[in-house]
């Protein structure tokens, strides 16, 4: 039986130590470098932090892999060096800033709290918790020239709160910007002292607020309509600033620049799968994000010049079925320890994502959302919410079909069909997590789906939370039917949705109960990527 190692409740580990040289870094094979990633490890996830040198030569790009380590590339003229693995594990995005001349590193570990790792004097420092505030999603960082630098998160109510490092003072204390954001943030600086912050609202418009010295200014909606995090661009020099966004309709980048007043939205073109990453260096604003295909795609501005969107390198593929997943469909993690995996089904509506999804936020609790395609369809701003939260998302059909009911090419387009719908409106990679719908399948059903690069996932226990009190439940009788179930490993099946006959929420509302019952009773919680690290 394999046995878990990491779970939920395992920090980002600092690692050791590592020398690398100041510069060439990324394209050199020194045994002292932090060590490369395997091209089939190189697979991008959600939006990159990108920072400009401060000799304005090229960019830095950091993102987190599909192995949840933050990987580091160079990108000048064009061109990609080959990735460093600067370890750590992260959920969502990295940010990456200079301050001071040394590039800097964030990003929100499985603990949920905001973590750094620094590189000085060309040797990249451990990683480092910043502090004990809980985040719900990638943070964001704008460096000074003096080596502040300010960054900037969503915590757990999906409130914008930032603070500020000063060298030889350390950390300031967190201050609320009066903004409750449905993104990432992202954040430049714009001149000296100067610094923007830009974030997707409630109202899937692009608002922005700027500091100069320690005076805020006044939120402003720059319009548009996204459902990802913006990115942002400065050129320290002029204040010109270009505020990239994925627009919600059509999925392409659009860039709206301020030149002491701010101009129209433009269309620039790509299909993309999250908002961009943005930097100013050396004359040039480029964008970089994840266009359909998975890889990084990059598009520069050069004056009034742009030049056409640009792949990067090509990604490796999806994490495989492990072998020891063939042939089943999963109803238990393989462990000893006392850990619980919460997973949710998403199908019909959505009544109960926002209550769950701010239980799971509060609670600092991991959990897998298994999506039908439909659902992605009819809800992305909820699909997005889930996704750019850092949940684990998985795939549960793209109709909702019994699979004993349907032939094997129907069953094969229900799975590749959904994977492409949440993947172009939440970036999420599904595999190799699937759900079947109803629980209902046969063996070759099972086989059928390890050839698609899935494997199929059951539960423990049901809560029946979806009966509603029609069906005879209570939010009593679903609390009291989980904790009851409770054994080493098992897996929750919850629902999203309201009962179509009563309107009842039940899983959302015994939510709060079960989490506290699991944890009076000494377990943690993980995500169905126990199954296969």
């Amino acid at each position: 039986m394999r046995r878990l190692t990491a779970f939920s409740t395992a920090v980002l580990l600092p690692a050791a130590l590592v020398a690398a040289p100041a510069v060439p870094a990324l394209a050199t094979s020194s045994p002292a470098a932090p060590t490369r990633a395997a091209a089939t490890e190189d697979v991008p996830t959600y939006t990159p932090g990108v920072a400009g040198w401060p000799s304005g030569k090229g960019f830095d790009v950091a993102y987190r892999a599909s192995t949840t380590s933050v990987l580091y590339r160079r990108f000048v003229d064009g061109a990609w060096s080959t990735p460093l693995n600067l370890t750590g594990r992260l959920i969502g995005g990295a940010a990456v800033t200079f301050a001071g001349g040394n590039p800097h590193v964030y990003g929100r570990g499985v603990d949920g709290r905001l973590w750094e790792r620094v590189r000085v004097n060309g040797t990249w420092q451990p990683w480092t918790k910043v502090d004990d505030l809980l985040i719900s999603t990638s943070p964001a960082a704008a460096g000074h020239p003096d080596g502040r630098v300010d960054v900037f998160v969503r915590d757990t109510a999906d409130k914008l709160q930032t603070k500020t490092y000063t060298p030889g003072t350390g950390w300031s204390g967190w201050t609320a910007l009066d903004m409750t954001a449905d993104t990432a943030p992202a954040a430049a600086v714009t001149g000296t002292g100067a610094v923007r912050v830009v974030v997707t609202g409630r109202d899937h418009a692009v608002w922005t607020r700027t500091r100069t010295g320690t005076t805020w200014s006044d939120w402003t909606s720059l319009g548009e309509s996204t459902y990802s995090a913006p990115g942002i661009a400065a050129d320290t020099a002029t204040g010109r600033v270009w505020v990239y966004v994925r627009n919600a309709e059509t999925n392409r980048l659009r860039v709206r620049a301020y030149t002491g007043s701010w101009g129209g939205w433009q269309i620039m073109g790509g299909l993309y799968v999250d908002g961009p990453g943005a930097a100013f260096a050396g004359g040039k604003s480029v964008s970089v994000g994840r266009g359909r295909d998975g890889a990084f795609w990059s598009r520069t501005i050069t004056g009034t010049t742009w030049t056409t969107d640009q792949r990067a390198w090509v990604p490796g593929p999806p994490p495989a079925v492990p072998s020891s997943l063939l042939g089943k469909n999963v109803t238990k993690i393989p462990t000893t320890s006392k850990v619980a995996a919460l997973t949710f089904d998403a199908a019909w509506n959505a009544a109960g994502v926002s209550s769950i999804r701010a239980t799971l936020q509060r609670e600092n609790v991991p959990a897998t959302f298994f999506l039908v395609g439909d659902f992605v369809r009819t809800f992305p701003v909820y699909s997005n919410l889930l996704a750019g939260s850092g949940f684990r998302i998985g795939n549960h059909s793209n109709t909702h079909p019994d699979f004993t009911k349907i032939s094997d090419t129907t069953a094969r387009t229900q799975v590749t069909t959904a994977r492409t719908a949440i993947f172009n409106v939440n970036g999420a990679e599904t595999k190799p997590l699937f759900r079947f719908p109803y629980g209902a399948y046969t063996s070759s059903d099972v086989t059928l789906l390890n050839g698609l690069g899935y494997a199929p996932v059951g539960w423990t226990v049901d809560s029946l939370g979806w009966q509603g009190t029609s069906g005879g439940q209570t939010a009593d009788k679903v609390i009291a039917r989980v904790l009851a179930a409770k054994t080493p490993g098992m897996i929750v099946l919850m629902h999203v949705g309201a009962n179509p006959d009563d309107s009842t929420t039940l899983d959302a509302d015994a939510l709060p109960a079960i989490i506290k019952g699991l944890r009076d009773a000494g377990y943690s919680f993980t995500t169905l990527d126990a199954l296969i690290r």
